[in-house]
Parts: C-alpha cells; sequence; structure tokens
C-alpha cells in the first residue's frame, strides 16, 4: 500500500497516494508552537517545490492555524507573518506551472485585514480630526491605537522581505498604505499630502495581473467613499476660510483631475442615498438632514473645483523629470485629465 517514489532523471517525483497521505496527516495537525509550525513547513518543502499541490494547501492550513492563533491573543505582527507564509507557499514555492497567485484562505483574511484596518482608520480619523456638527469626539487614545495597529500591519509586510515585493500591487495593502499616510499627513497639517492620497484611493483603474482580469476598479472599498470625500470636504472648507477673494492668493490641495475624481465619487454616493437616481425605484429614502448634508458637500466642492482652476493658472504645477530638467503642466492640460477617463 505505501507505494515508493518515482525517480525520473535522479530526481524524485511524489506518487499521488503518498502526497495523498501526507497531505492529509498534515491537515489533521494543529501544532502548538511556531516552533513545530516551522519544522512541519521545513520538512514539505521539497515536496512542494517538486510541484505537490495537495501538500502545499496543507502546508497553508498551518500557517493559517498559527495565524488564526495569533489573532486570538491579539497578536497582530506575528498573525500578519503567518498569512504571509501561507500566501508564499502557494505563489512562491511551488513550480511555476502550479502557483496559485497568494493562496486562498490566508489571502482572503490577509485582505480583510488590510481593508478593515484601512476602514477603521478613516472612519476614526473622520471621527475625530473632522467630526460633524453635533458627532460627539471619540477619545484620541483610540485614534492613535487604531493608527498604530494599522501601522503594525504595514510594518510586518514591508520588513518581510520575501513577499515586500510581490506585494506592490496588491490592492488591499496599498489601500492600506495611502490610508495610513494620510493619517499622518493630518497629524503633520500637510494637506497637499492628505489630497494626493485620497486621490489615489477613489480614482479608478486598471487593475494590475492576471488574476483580476482587466478589472477597472478603486483601491478603496465603496463603503469608504462617503468618509474620504468627508474628509476631503473638511479640507476645502478650511482653504475657503482662508480665500480673500483674490486670485493670485488662491490655493486648493487638491488638482483639477483630483476634483474630478471627488465629484466622480460623490455621483455614486448620491445615487447610493437615493438623493439622486436614474430610475424611478430609489432604495432609500433620506432624511432631511442628510440631503442638506450632501448639498453643502457639492457646493463644497463646487467651490473647491473653482479654486483648483485659479490656482492651476496661477501656479503652474511643474515637476522635474528624469533628466533635470522641468516639465510644465498647463491648465489645459488638466482640463484634459478631467475629462478623459480616469483608467
Amino acid at each position: 500500500p505505501h507505494a515508493p517514489p518515482k525517480r525520473v532523471e535522479g530526481e524524485v517525483v511524489y506518487e499521488p497516494r503518498i502526497s495523498a497521505t501526507i497531505a492529509e496527516a498534515i491537515s489533521h495537525r494543529l501544532p502548538d508552537t511556531d516552533a513545530e509550525a516551522r519544522d512541519l513547513l521545513h520538512l514539505c518543502e521539497e515536496a512542494i517545490r517538486l510541484g505537490s499541490v495537495r501538500i502545499a494547501d496543507a502546508c497553508e492550513s498551518i500557517a493559517f492555524s498559527r495565524a488564526s492563533f495569533h489573532r486570538s491573543k491579539g497578536h497582530l505582527h506575528r498573525e500578519v507573518y503567518w498569512l504571509l507564509r501561507g500566501m508564499e507557499i502557494l505563489s512562491n514555492e511551488l513550480p511555476t506551472q502550479f502557483q496559485r497567485k497568494f493562496g486562498f484562505a490566508c489571502r482572503r483574511h490577509f485582505d480583510a485585514l488590510c481593508e478593515n484596518s484601512a476602514n477603521d482608520l478613516i472612519s476614526m480619523l473622520a471621527s475625530t480630526t473632522y467630526a460633524t456638527n453635533g458627532e460627539s469626539k471619540l477619545e484620541e487614545e483610540a485614534f492613535v491605537s487604531v493608527l498604530q495597529a494599522a501601522r503594525n500591519v504595514l510594518e510586518a509586510v514591508v520588513q518581510d522581505e520575501d513577499m515586500a515585493s510581490l506585494l506592490k500591487g496588491h490592492m488591499e495593502a496599498n489601500l492600506l498604505k495611502y490610508v495610513v499616510d494620510i493619517a499622518l499627513a493630518d497629524a503633520l497639517g500637510d494637506t497637499t499630502k492628505m489630497a494626493s492620497d485620497i486621490v489615489r484611493c477613489l480614482e479608478e483603474r486598471c487593475l494590475p495581473g492576471e488574476e483580476y482580469g482587466g478589472v477597472v476598479s478603486t483601491l478603496a472599498n465603496p463603503k469608504m467613499y462617503a468618509k474620504l470625500l468627508h474628509i476631503s470636504v473638511a479640507i476645502l472648507h478650511k482653504e475657503e476660510s482662508l480665500f480673500n477673494g483674490t486670485m493670485e492668493s488662491t490655493k486648493c490641495a487638491f488638482s483639477v483631475h483630483g476634483m474630478h475624481i471627488l465629484m466622480a465619487r460623490l455621483t455614486q454616493v448620491l445615487s447610493w442615498e437615493g438623493i439622486t437616481t436614474s430610475s424611478s425605484a430609489v432604495p432609500k429614502t433620506p432624511t432631511k438632514e442628510r440631503k442638506e448634508y450632501f448639498h453643502v458637500m457639492r457646493l463644497t466642492l463646487c467651490k473647491g473645483l473653482m479654486r483648483a482652476f485659479a490656482s492651476a493658472q496661477t501656479n503652474s504645477s511643474s515637476e522635474k523629470d528624469g533628466k533635470g530638467g522641468v516639465v510644465e503642466q498647463s491648465l489645459d492640460d488638466e482640463v484634459e485629465l478631467m475629462l478623459s477617463p480616469c483608467i
């Protein structure tokens, strides 16, 4: 019943029954320590490199069990470490023809961890620093705690040399990076940096990689749109309060293209809220206060667009090219970018 492995030109090719037996035994094993889990993964490395997908799946389950254990203990950094180990097994250690980009269970939980961390941070930022009238402010300690948790997740990814390069185009990891940058820029009072990162979260793009299949989407989850717009409007409100009416002193943290992105997302939010709809079937009836809130938001964005045009006309944005020269971006270029698709 225990078939010996075959040898093809000196290399061991595992029999399906042997791989299935090993995978079955590993799947029912829950290591008590990280050291035991690492030993089991190390013992299976050769089989995985030879192309045993079943053993690789079983090893991912070991990594996921350790991640679940550390999540229950509140060890965020260790949880991320083991989720990345499970993703690495299926996306890096298997032969190319058998690889699965980032795996399954570990990837889903890693994606959810990044997205939930980003959403919690944006919600906290909108509720504390940019609280609406009548809304009680949360404790500053709670905001610092959420920010530190998000930074811990991000640092665990950056410090993982084996996976950091593979995650450069990962949606949820990039979303978390930009949201953390928004919070840090807010602490420094850098509204231009905040505006730039907010636009990056909200602008549509064609997602890279075969696993996305050419889908056009935003980094931010749609449930984050209203909160990011709320923070954006607060930035524009502050600018409007400092505007003295002279065109020479007009400043806007958002470019014309950035304002176009904000207005595009606001249009979607207004439709979801039932304030504007293209059909007779309205999903819900907004309250009078909600209508007034979004009316003020739309008016603020319109005024912000006016200042963005004026700011672009008086102070043409420029950036140095790779040769050290200066590339000017005219107002016409900004308008063309605003009217073009956001991909």
